[in-house]
């Protein structure tokens, strides 16, 4: 019978345990709004400071993760150079044969090709100069902060909850069972202790 009474006392503390652990997972995003009941008023953790930890979340992001520099370094590489010569290029062509259609073909293509020609030799210094303008107005006009933290605020909390529970849910799952797990193993010891000992 002592036996049953520890049981039992365990698997009462285990589920306290469970359902204390669920209560607090959910209170991370529940409830949105907040609820007063008297003087005390609940609302769920992340609703009730989106706007500070977008603000923290994006000076983090921007600090320790993607600055400028990272931004610069992604959009505009030295193999870009091929693809911006050939865009240049096709662009000019174009331009010549559209207002070039009165004259002979063969005067034509002696246009282009020394355009081409003169397109090619110049093409690395106007990238270098492009890739200079580019990278002057990222850094006066871009700040990854301000964009992440107006991305986030822009986020309903239905969509910010799905996303958390998209990358995090086994580990919120975890942290319930483990509520389980604990209040089993406490409610066990309190039962020993309480039958056996005292």
């Amino acid at each position: 019978m002592d036996i049953v009474r520890v049981l039992f006392i365990a698997v009462i503390s285990g589920l306290i345990g469970y359902v204390t652990n669920v209560l607090a997972v959910k209170s991370i995003f529940r409830p949105f709004e907040p609820i007063k009941i008297g003087p005390v008023s609940f609302q769920g953790l992340i609703p009730k400071r989106k706007r500070d930890l977008a603000r923290k979340f994006s000076l983090l992001v921007r600090d320790d993760l993607l600055d400028r520099e990272d931004l610069i370094g992604q959009l505009i590489k030295e193999e870009d150079e091929k693809e911006f010569t050939k865009f240049i290029s096709g662009r000019v062509d174009n331009i010549i044969e559209e207002n070039t259609t009165l004259l002979p073909s063969a005067l034509r293509n002696m246009i282009i090709k020394a355009v081409d020609g003169k397109m090619n030799k110049e093409a690395p210094k106007i990238f270098e100069e492009f890739k200079g303008v580019a990278e002057t107005q990222i850094r006066e006009k871009v700040d990854v902060a301000t964009l992440i933290e107006d991305k986030i605020n822009g986020l309903d909390l239905g969509t910010i909850e799905e996303l958390v529970l998209k990358v995090a849910s086994r580990e919120l799952k975890a942290i319930e069972f483990l509520g389980l797990v604990m209040g089993f193993a406490i409610g066990l010891v309190q039962g020993i202790i309480s039958t056996y000992i005292l």
